[in-house]
């Protein structure tokens, strides 16, 4: 057994022999000789190992450790003080080393270490703590030197230990792990160990954007920045600042906590505000047009509800959509409020609409959007999509191909069929089951990529059926798909007379295929008791033949020959 070190006393008997692994450090080692001096009692022995003293201090040896120098001093005195190589160290595992910042002295030992300085006093650090200090740089690393012994009894079996510049704090779930500065700072104000935020999980992480660092809790992160200070982040909004590429991405560093309100959480930071609602997820609205007006209109608060995207590039502008609407930026017109209807039609072809001019507004025709191109009405009431042009009895609706452009037959046909006010939506390429821009123009109507006027015009025409012919369509799907569209347009327009026009063709045998639709179509529509037109062979008959532009399309002189026959079939079929 080894007995309390006591400081060796001078005299003037022989000094005792050294020998063994102590005598080799001792007789070969300059720096030993130097601290240690002269031996002054015989090496005492136990069954894990030997110490010799001297009279600067002690050589301690043990077959796990090899031979180590213990000098004379607080570290010495702590060790012995705990019971030296028999006690709660160990055996030393290295030799002291001294001449530590502001004199300081340090030793490792089996099962922790001894740090010193005039400032602290001698100190253990060991087991996970130890490690944790060790890896912040010891005693010239940002804690500096232990000021306390290691202390239990925090919340999971935890533990800490106090340093001149912070704490290490230790749980079981989280490792031990180092708090300091503004951050722990902010940590103490959330409750510390036993607050929201629970233990550290991470040791802080610094040399982040603009000088920042940051923090992992169990529950939570706090993030540094000399600009903004130290903020809290938890949950879906700290794993939505993440997922955007946290101090790096487009919001930056956060500026404020969480705020919560009835149903919803929002934080903000440098770039923007995430909001966040059980029902919503995480979305935000970053600095620029769309952010100003969303705040200026309440916020989360406000008529928009809670944005349900990002925000979006779209069309050399940009969207977001939120609960109650979008908010559409365009170059020029500024930042407006669009439906969702609206939006969804706008969305597809926004070429064909420009950007919104004005937010949306209602009255008694329902929910008004006025584009740079085109005016839409969403009724409630139907929930239909509709243009806004106004339509009396006056009005055709003309729905067609490339065949309406120029002052086209069909126009001048209804025009002297007594229906001067015209709404015409053509696009070439369309047909039944031909497709174009918006695709066939079955499927356009019924999916609002065209918009017909609100109202009861006083005829509504259909001129489709020559693109069908071209693509050599089946009769099943030019009939299948024609009837779909004329009941959308009954079901849109009860009160209205409907005209199906057949193919405006010649007689020659290249428009045979034209000349098959057109009977077709007629069939069916007298079957079905529809007023029709055919213009089958209409062109020849009409003496126009030799006004094509190409072997489909007119010049004006051809559609006003073709006018005249059209005007006056139509009034027929009209009873006029």
């Amino acid at each position: 057994m080894f007995g309390t070190a006591v400081p060796a006393v001078a005299t003037d008997t022989p000094a005792p022999s050294v020998s063994g692994a102590i005598g080799q450090l001792y007789n070969t080692s300059a720096w030993a000789r130097s601290v240690l001096l002269k031996p002054t009692a015989k090496e005492e022995c136990a069954a894990s190992g030997c110490v010799q003293r001297f009279a600067g201090g002690d050589i301690a040896w043990s077959a796990r450790t090899g031979a180590r120098v213990v000098v004379n001093g607080p570290v010495r005195t702590a060790w012995w003080d705990n019971g030296g190589p028999a006690g709660y160290h160990g055996y030393p595992m290295t030799d002291t080393a001294l001449g530590l910042r502001n004199g300081g002295s340090k030793q490792v030992f089996e099962r922790g270490a001894i740090t010193s300085s005039p400032g602290t006093g001698a100190q253990r650090t060991s087991g996970a703590i130890h490690l944790a200090w060790v890896r912040s740089g010891t005693d010239s690393g940002y804690l500096g030197y232990p000021v306390t012994g290691e202390r239990t009894g925090l919340p999971d079996g935890g533990a800490y230990q106090v340093f001149e510049r912070g704490f290490i704090v230790w749980s079981a779930a989280s490792g031990a792990h180092p708090s300091m500065g503004a951050i722990r700072g902010r940590w103490r104000e959330s409750g510390l160990e036993g607050g929201e935020l629970g233990y550290p999980t991470s040791d802080e992480a610094t040399g982040l954007k603009n000088g920042g660092s940051a923090q992992q809790y169990q529950r939570g992160t706090i993030v540094w920045s000399p600009a903004t200070g130290a903020r809290v982040l938890t949950g879906a909004i700290r794993a939505y600042w993440s997922s955007t590429g946290g101090q790096n991405g487009a919001l930056g560093y956060p500026v404020g906590e969480e705020n919560r309100q009835a149903n919803f959480v929002y934080q903000q930071f440098q770039g923007g505000t995430v909001y966040w609602s059980a029902a919503t997820g995480a979305h935000s609205t970053t600095h620029g047009d769309i952010h100003n007006r969303y705040v200026a209109l309440g916020g989360g608060a406000g008529q928009l509800g809670l944005p349900l995207t990002d925000k979006i590039p779209k069309a050399g502008g940009l969207v977001q959509q939120f609960a109650n609407g979008w908010l559409v930026w365009g170059p020029g017109s500024g930042t407006r409020i669009v439906g969702h209807p609206s939006y969804k039609v706008w969305s597809v072809n926004p070429g064909d609409f420009g950007w919104p001019v004005r937010d949306t507004w209602t009255d008694s025709r329902g929910d008004h959007v006025a584009f740079q191109k085109l005016e839409t009405i969403w009724n409630q009431t139907t929930q239909e999509l509709y243009s806004a042009e106004a339509v009396d009895a006056s009005t055709a609706v003309i729905l067609g191909d490339s065949q309406l452009d120029l002052d086209s037959w069909g126009e001048q046909g209804a025009r002297a069929a007594g229906y001067p006010r015209q709404v015409v939506r053509s696009i070439g390429g369309m047909g039944y089951v031909s497709g174009s821009s918006v695709g066939s123009a079955t499927d356009a109507v019924l999916l609002d990529r065209i918009l017909l006027p609100q109202g009861n015009p006083g005829v509504v025409i259909v001129n489709l059926g020559g693109n069908d012919a071209r693509i050599m369509a089946t009769d099943a799907a030019i009939l299948s798909q024609a009837n779909k569209l004329w009941d959308e347009l009954r079901r849109k327009y009860p009160r209205s007379t409907i005209v199906i026009n057949g193919v405006l063709s010649r007689y020659d045998s290249t428009h045979f295929q034209r000349r098959w639709v057109d009977g077709m179509l007629m069939r069916e529509a007298a079957l079905r008791g529809w007023p029709h037109v055919s213009m089958a062979g209409t062109a020849t008959i009409a003496g126009a033949d030799g006004n094509f532009l190409d072997n489909i399309h007119m010049n004006q002189t051809g559609h006003n020959k073709v006018a005249l026959l059209y005007a006056s079939a139509l009034k027929y079929v009209l009873g006029r």
